[in-house]
Formats: C-alpha cells, structure tokens, sequence
C-alpha cells in the first residue's frame, strides 16, 4: 500500500505540473498560484510523517490526497466549483468524513492506549469523531468569512444559505464515519 499511495502522489503531482507549464503560456496566475499550493499541500503529510516520525495509514492518505487535489486543483485552480453546482456540496460532504477519521487517528497518536476496552466507549469514540469533524467544519466556514471580510473574496458564496449547506454537509458526512465506527469498526474499537 506504502508503493500504491506514492506512486498516486507522484501521479497527482506530475499531472499539476504539466498544467503548470500551460497556465504559464495562459498567463493565468491565479490558477497557477493554486496549483502550485496544490504541490506543497500534497507533500505536506509526507513531510509530517518524516518530521515527527509517524505513519498516516495508507488508505486514509490516498484519500486525503485525493480530497486536496480535488478541491484546491481541480476546485480552485480548474473552477470545478464554478463548473459543477454540487463540487463544494461533494468536498464537504466527504471532509466530514475525512475529519471524523483524522479525529480518530489524532486520538490514537495522543492516546495509544484510547483502544483499550477498559479505557473509552465505541460510542464516545464515535461521538468525538463526529465532533472533531464538525467542529473542523465549523472552523473552515470561520475562515471562509474571515477571508470575505477581509479581502472581499467570495467563499461564502450567496451567504447564510452557503455556509449552512456545508456545515450540512459536514455533519453528514461526520455522522456517516461516526456511525461506521461504531457499527462496523467493531475491528478497531473493541466491544464494551
């Protein structure tokens, strides 16, 4: 799996450069400007792993890979957000469940023994899942404004009804890890 999320890294990352090269024959420096972030957001976890010596499971990584290049790339960088209505609605809907799991893992690397029957619940594992993902939501839907604000971006897009759709969306797609936690991650969160 280490082999397959590398080489998905590598693949991710060759197709951004070679649009680099014709967003510089475009002149479009905003796109060029996210696609570049998109390269450094990419290498990030790697760089993490390196620095504080740990290990993202693979197949949460290649999601969360996945997840940045779809929504600063092809989002930001390609105006898939523009292009197709449900774009923003489908990232945050799967951030949900990205953040629940991060929730989770960040758990156990604080709390190694947090898996232990003697130790926390299946339902308070679920449920601080659930919460660290809405909370994250919550805090991104801070940051959108901020930028609005402050730079007259437009993130939030037609205001109340945005901001409350995706932290819609957050909560079910955090709602939908919590339950698969408690249900079906019987394998990583043993029995009461």
């Amino acid at each position: 799996m280490k082999r397959f999320t590398f080489g998905f890294y590598i693949f991710l990352s060759v197709s951004i450069l070679l649009e680099c090269f014709w967003l510089i024959q475009q002149k479009e420096w905003a796109s060029l400007g996210m696609s570049l972030l998109t390269l450094i957001f990419l290498a990030l976890p790697f760089l993490i792993e390196k620095r504080f010596k740990l290990e993202f499971p693979r197949g949460f990584l290649s999601v969360f890979l996945l997840f940045l290049y779809a929504a600063i790339f092809l989002g930001t960088a390609n105006h898939f957000y523009v292009r197709f209505w449900w774009w923003d609605k489908m990232l945050h809907g799967v951030s949900g469940v990205i953040f629940a799991n991060l929730g989770f893992l960040i758990g156990k690397q604080l709390n190694p023994g947090i898996l232990s029957p003697a130790k926390l619940s299946r339902i308070f594992i679920s449920l601080y899942s659930f919460c660290f993902s809405v909370a994250s939501g919550a805090v991104w839907e801070i940051y959108e404004y901020t930028m609005d604000q402050t730079f007259g971006f437009l993130y939030q897009g037609v205001g109340i009804y945005d901001t409350m759709t995706d932290i819609i969306a957050d909560t079910l797609g955090a709602l939908a890890f919590g339950i698969y936690l408690y249900f079906k991650g019987t394998k990583v969160i043993p029995k009461q």
